[in-house]
């Protein structure tokens, strides 16, 4: 079992090099084909410190775009990629040192599934001294309702997290180059559509929290995630009764994380919205609550109560309302 590894780099000259390395002494390293590096139309030192990593590393083999978005730079990458699974790591993110060996000893129990997947630790300090592990929902091999849970839910499916057959490109096609936003969603629909997720237990990788994220800023996603909405009811009307309770989860979602921002009135109305559209979700009167807490008390009870959530579902208490 071979893997075709996949970095994307857009100016990521600070990070690049932690990325490639924890790809290159990865436990299960002598399973790596070959690692694909797309230099995405970066303006710093990126170039620079990708041709001193490729002479370092032979397995290595850079291309290069002219600043054509994620999509367009992993499917550049796919059509180079001649491994028997491909895994996908951002120019900013970096593995833990035994996520390939986790996932390849799960296809190799028998697993059925398309890709497999894991948790995440988010930070933004440095020396990760803030990080915070992140659950995420346990999709599994044998699973008969991937699609209208994964619709439903909307991820998150972390696109470094993923160790995924070749096969799937070569079922379902690419990536959809038209999306700059919400690319890697949609992508995972279409897998839905005709595979199954597998959860392995554990943080995959480390995802890091910069000025420069795509997805900082989460209320400006959702135009693209409502867009997506549409097009998926459209395509498959089956799914269309969980429409409100998806858009309600997305506006909870991005109004949470505007109050983190500490802009509640933004939070606030979106919030507002989100329960226009479910208002039996108890997630979204948990958020209204926290985002009426007083200022300074805020931050501390906010942490908790994430720390608290994530650690039931850890321990399978959470119910996925």
């Amino acid at each position: 079992m071979s893997v075709s590894v996949i970095l994307t780099c857009h100016n990521e000259e600070r990070f690049i090099v932690q990325a490639v390395e924890s790809a290159i002494n990865q436990t299960a390293s002598s399973r790596i084909k070959e690692i694909i590096i797309v230099n995405d139309g970066s303006t710093d030192g990126s170039a620079e410190v990708i041709a001193a990593l490729a002479r370092r590393e032979p397995r290595t083999h850079v291309l290069t775009a002219a600043g054509v978005g994620p999509s367009s730079a992993r499917n550049l990458a796919i059509r180079h990629a001649t491994g028997d699974f491909i895994a996908f790591l951002d120019g900013d993110d970096f593995w833990a040192e035994d996520k390939l060996e986790r996932q390849l000893a799960v296809f190799g129990n028998g697993c059925k599934a398309g890709l497999v997947y894991g948790d995440f630790v988010d930070f933004s300090a440095p020396d990760i001294s803030d990080a915070l592990h992140v659950t995420v929902r346990r999709y599994r091999g044998d699973q008969s309702d991937t699609l209208p849970t994964y619709f439903l839910l909307d991820g998150p499916i972390v696109p470094s997290s993923i160790l995924m057959r070749r096969q799937i490109v070569e079922d379902i096609g690419l990536f959809n180059e038209a999306l700059w936003l919400g690319e890697d969603t949609e992508f995972c629909m279409r897998v839905a559509e005709r595979w199954t997720f597998q959860y392995v237990a554990g943080a995959l990788v480390y995802k890091r929290r910069h000025d420069s994220n795509a997805t900082r800023r989460l209320d400006t996603l959702l135009p693209a995630a409502e867009r997506l909405t549409r097009e998926w009811i459209m395509r498959r009307p089956e799914l269309a009764h969980l429409a409100r309770r998806r858009n309600a989860r997305l506006y909870a979602k991005a109004g949470n994380d505007c109050v983190v921002k500490g802009e509640k009135k933004r939070g606030a109305r979106l919030l507002i919205r989100a329960m226009r559209h479910d208002p039996l979700s108890w997630r979204i009167y948990v958020c209204i609550f926290l985002c009426a807490m007083p200022r300074g008390m805020d931050p501390q009870v906010r942490r908790a109560a994430k720390l608290l959530f994530y650690r039931a579902v850890r321990n399978g208490f959470a119910d996925g309302s």
